[in-house]
């Protein structure tokens, strides 16, 4: 038995969608950069000590930008140790551990170079100063006779880096980073940290820490954007959505409706850029980034440095909230501009990489799906569809849409892509499509993710459990298709007529 529900394109347009939503975060930490990926005694490493197998992985992903070195481990990040020819272990003074410094600031940049993205480095505000900040950046991007420019001449790299993207701290609102600040204190160091960046280069992006904890959002966010407002081009958000997978049913309902409360708190947060712009007319309001975002299994934490990557941690349904919260950045495409999937490899990964191995978690194939197969505008639809349970933080109860669907098309506006999660966990959905126009054929493309059950991994044993796979469906007479419990599809078609003016 299945339930019933229709989608209907209004015919306008969201907002253009920006390929840097699709970017990664990579942090420097062990068993990420370290050791997963640059890992130069590895059999498969090439002259530059990266795996082979990761690169190639990573590389399915198209990712445009890749954040880098953090996160926690960037507040007390050494860029010096990371240059040059003396690349010996330091302490990573968040973690406590020692941690190789190889894959440095030349390494990060060639790897972007190689997967087709462009690096985006956080700088140290911890434990570095603004000179250090500076210095850093000339070291990339200096093109004159400087000590900086000549350094990096010095290390074998005549031209510069070029590295657009630089951003202002992480966290630094929770008392777990090293240099926790007030809101004020934050307000001004991103005001004098990002006005001596603009004055290196105006045409530097420079994204400044925002906060997306709901007791402490409203004042950090809007001391910010009051003082930093002429001088920053982001508001940078973090989040996660926890789940305990030893919870009854497995956290399916928990999980699921993270994206969905996530989509509110974007909306608020915009009203609040609205409204601080009626304070600064004539000014660019700074535009969002999600610079960190994922599920996170609340009862793992790999923090020893004893630690290595042994066994998946996501679900399928944990792959159905990650496409859900593309489908969110898509909707939402007017306000955040770039996002950074948390993380690349192992932790909270889309990859888990052992000595041996690389897996493909099940939230790899919606990163994946999604990069490969939407549009560059963001459509208007209307959505008519039952609902199924959710959780508040607080694990109130509540309701959620059973389906969650993005619309997107091509500047051409012939082809339509819709992704759609059915988060019905028991039932699957007939969905009755109305384009407001003739299809140019009834035989459409299906990519999709679906599994049995909600909670299988992939795991050592049996890696590809969870996967995409593509087919052909011919559309009846009233265009519906039926979309299987707890899936993720997206249907692909071509209209005779554009979709869009």
């Amino acid at each position: 038995m299945s339930t019933q529900a229709t989608f209907k394109l209004r015919g306008t347009v969201n907002a253009t969608i920006r390929p840097e939503i699709y970017g990664q975060f990579l942090s420097r930490r062990r068993w990420v950069a370290d050791e997963a990926l640059h890992n130069p005694g590895h059999p498969d490493a090439g002259d530059d000590g990266l795996r082979g197998a990761v690169v190639e992985a990573i590389t399915e992903l198209g990712a445009p930008v890749v954040r880098w070195p953090g996160g926690c481990t960037a507040t007390s990040y050494e860029w010096e140790r990371g240059v040059g020819p003396d690349r010996g272990r330091t302490v990573d003074w968040h973690f406590g551990y020692d941690v190789g410094n190889g894959f440095g600031t030349a390494e990060f940049v060639a790897y972007c170079r190689r997967i087709g993205a462009e690096p985006q480095i956080n700088l140290t505000t911890g434990t570095g100063t603004l000179r250090e900040a500076l210095a850093w950046i000339e070291y990339c991007n200096g093109t004159g006779d400087s000590v900086w420019a000549n350094l990096r001449r010095s290390h074998g790299y005549d031209e510069p880096f070029d590295v657009r993207y630089w951003q202002i701290g992480n966290e630094e609102w929770g008392a777990w980073e090293i240099g926790q600040v007030s809101a004020q204190d934050n307000a001004v160091r991103c005001r004098e940290w990002a006005k001596a960046i603009k004055r290196l280069d105006p045409d530097l992006k420079v994204l400044a820490i925002g906060c997306f904890e709901p007791a402490q959002a409203l004042d950090w966010n809007l001391a910010l954007l009051r003082e930093a407002w002429d001088h920053i081009d982001y508001l940078t958000l973090h989040t996660y959505w926890p789940f305990d997978p030893s919870a009854e049913g497995g956290d399916y309902a928990r999980v699921l409706s993270g994206p969905h409360r996530t989509e509110d708190a974007i909306v608020a947060i915009q009203g609040l850029v609205d409204l601080v712009a009626r304070e600064k007319p004539g000014t660019p309001k700074p535009e969002l980034a999600f610079t960190e975002w994922n599920c996170a299994d609340a009862t793992r934490f790999e923090m020893s440095p004893k630690w290595r990557p042994g066994e998946t941690r996501y679900r399928t349904v944990d792959a159905l909230a990650v496409a859900s919260f593309l489908n969110v950045l898509q909707r939402q495409a007017g306000s955040v501009t770039l996002a950074n999937f948390a993380q690349s490899v192992n932790v909270v990964g889309a990859l888990v990489v052992t000595d041996d191995e690389v897996i493909r978690e099940t939230v790899y194939w919606p990163l994946r799906m999604q990069r490969h197969h939407s549009g560059s505008i963001s459509l208007a639809g209307d959505t008519a569809a039952g609902t199924v349970p959710g959780e508040t933080l607080e694990r109130t109860p509540t309701e959620l849409p059973a389906l969650d669907i993005s619309a997107s098309t091509n500047p051409g506006g012939t082809t339509v892509w819709l992704s759609v999660v059915n988060r019905d966990r028991n039932q699957p959905v007939c969905l009755t499509l109305d384009l407001g126009r003739p299809l140019a054929t009834t035989v459409v493309h299906l990519h999709q993710l679906h599994t049995d059950d909600p909670l299988a991994r992939n795991t050592r044993t049996d890696p590809d459990r969870v996967t995409s796979h593509s087919d052909e469906l011919k559309l009846d007479d009233d265009l519906t298709v039926e979309l299987p419990p707890s899936s993720y599809t997206i249907i692909e078609l071509t209209t005779t007529t554009p979709v869009v003016p």
